[in-house]
This record gives structure tokens, C-alpha cells and sequence, in this order.
């Protein structure tokens, strides 16, 4: 054999030719960030409620998030990821004007809880990839029952949420 390089691409190729639909397909593992939703949280004068030089800053240390599981919530918390509790939020900078939540929607219902006084609920419908497992993508996603996002509009998916001023 003068050129065994050639050898591994046509192996391939007649193992993935030998497949008549997607479903033969063999599994291929792996993941997909496609489930991150990034949130502006601002009050109703427009003021960034992650700012820490807000008088009604969201402290992030102080927020939790739920998922359901099994038809219960479940607090999120793995101190040993980088997002121990599935969200990080991201100071200003020369790209971006605000504060901005990352967070990780990790069930089809998840509970943001600000403080001890304040929660939202967030609902996402997820499509899974045929044959593949753990490929998840998000297509819709409700704050609070009111659709915020949809897969059709083709955009990014960043949510801004007004918080009322509570007196």
C-alpha cells in the first residue's frame, strides 16, 4: 500500500453510505449551548436593574433558579461549574450598554427567584434532534405566560424584561 492516507476516507465514506435515512444514523454524542436566554432586566423608567449602583439592584448572589423535575422545583446549585447556579450576569462593556443574565434554560419550566419577595417563571419549548441524543434547541420561550421569543423570528435570543416599581 503506496497511500494508506486514502484508506480512512473511503472507510468513511462506505459506513455513512450504508445509512438510508437519519434514523440508521449512528448516535452521535455530544451537546449543544443552544439553550442559554440572555436577559436585560430593567425597571419601568428604564433603569438596569443589575447595576450594582441601583437602589433595586437584583443582587446576583441572592438569585436562585428552580427547574422542574419530576413534577417538582429543584433549587440548581454545582459549586464546582463555572455557573454554579446555571447563570452568570456580564458587566457593560464597549459592545454593550447594559447589564446582561445568561442563563441556562435546563427544563421546560424554570423558576427565577430574585429575592425573597420577587419570582418569575420562564417556559420553554425545546425541540430534540432526531436519533442524537442530548442536541436540544430551544424554539419558544414565555416570561411569565406572555411569549417573549420564537425560533421564526430569526433573532438573537435576548429577552428584555420590565420589572414594575413596587412602592
Amino acid at each position: 500500500m503506496k497511500n494508506p492516507i486514502y484508506i480512512l476516507p473511503l472507510v468513511l465514506l462506505f459506513l455513512f453510505s450504508a445509512c438510508s435515512n437519519e434514523e440508521q444514523m449512528p448516535t452521535i454524542g455530544g451537546f449543544t449551548l443552544d439553550r442559554v436566554l440572555t436577559l436585560k432586566i430593567l425597571d419601568e423608567e428604564g433603569n438596569d436593574l443589575l447595576d450594582p449602583d441601583h437602589e433595586r439592584y437584583l443582587d446576583p448572589s441572592k438569585i436562585k433558579v428552580f427547574y422542574e423535575r419530576d413534577g417538582r422545583m429543584v433549587e440548581f446549585i454545582q459549586s464546582h461549574l463555572d455557573m454554579p447556579r446555571n447563570f452568570r450576569v456580564d458587566p457593560p462593556h464597549e459592545f454593550q450598554d447594559t447589564y446582561l443574565m445568561f442563563l441556562v434554560l435546563d427544563s421546560e419550566k424554570t423558576v427565577i427567584q430574585w429575592n425573597e419577595n420577587e419570582s418569575d417563571t420562564i417556559r420553554a419549548e425545546f425541540f430534540k434532534y432526531s436519533g442524537r441524543d442530548f442536541l436540544l434547541k430551544v424554539t419558544k420561550v414565555f416570561f411569565n405566560g406572555e411569549l417573549k421569543w420564537d425560533v421564526e423570528s430569526k433573532s438573537r435570543r435576548k429577552v428584555t424584561i420590565i420589572k414594575p416599581i413596587i412602592l
